[in-house]
């Protein structure tokens, strides 16, 4: 059996025990093939919107005999997939405006029996923009270092609660009272691209002050999580 990189791992542990899984943007089905393997799932659908992707899928599905939990389905976002089909939903691999269409599109995903594991691979401030306005509690995250990259991993659930986001949270979410190694990794990736976007403005604009507000509230943060 193949083991799971990091960032997929992470994704892994926030998937409860015995549910029915959809996987967005699935690729190579690795991880649903990996939970059906573990019996950590009862079923699983890999999902993508390309072919190309799914012809991975099926051949992973069948190298490792997984066909009687996991199936491939042909779908934008959660278009095609039956609510009854998924319990816990992981989109992986994404940007995260393409993460807010698609559960923006998606009613069913607000009801509170249902979990989303989120990995935004861009704009994760977006993200938890959206969240935050949009009644879903970020209930869980946790940063990982995958093929030298840090990426964030979040596990929410809807209850209906708008919530204020502020900057600082929608660039470092709630790795800010995380002290692990992978946190601090994480928070200093956005520190050093927010440096290199206030470089692209006057200094004196109003543009160039606020970025440069947002990186003095997120280095007071990262030095809070060192200690």
């Amino acid at each position: 059996m193949f083991s799971l990189d990091e960032r997929l791992s992470l994704c892994a542990e926030m998937v409860r025990d015995g549910v029915k899984i959809a996987d967005i943007g699935t690729d190579h089905a690795y991880l649903p093939v990996w939970l059906a393997k573990e019996g950590r799932i009862s079923s699983a659908v890999a999902a993508d919107v390309r072919q190309g992707p799914l012809e991975n899928a099926l051949r992973t599905i069948n190298a490792y005999n997984a066909g009687e939990k996991v199936r491939t389905v042909l779908s934008d976002g959660l278009d095609m997939i039956p609510e009854k089909e998924a319990d816990d939903i992981i989109m992986a691999g994404m940007g995260g405006e393409l993460i807010v269409k698609l559960i923006d599109r998606t009613p069913w995903l607000r009801d509170k029996s249902k979990h989303l594991i989120l990995q935004p691979m861009t704009r994760a401030d977006v993200l938890r923009r959206y969240l935050c306005e949009n009644g879903f509690e970020i209930s869980k995250e946790k940063a990982c270092i995958s093929c030298h990259k840090s990426y964030s991993v979040m596990l929410c659930i809807f209850d209906g609660k708008k919530r204020e986001c502020t900057d600082e949270y929608a660039y470092i979410g709630c790795l800010g009272s995380d002290k692990s190694v992978e946190a601090r990794r994480y928070a200093a990736v956005i520190l050093g691209k927010l440096e290199k976007k206030s470089r692209g403005f006057e200094e004196g604009t109003k543009e160039y002050k606020e970025i440069k507000a947002l990186i003095h509230k997120l280095l007071e943060i990262t030095e809070e999580m060192s200690e």
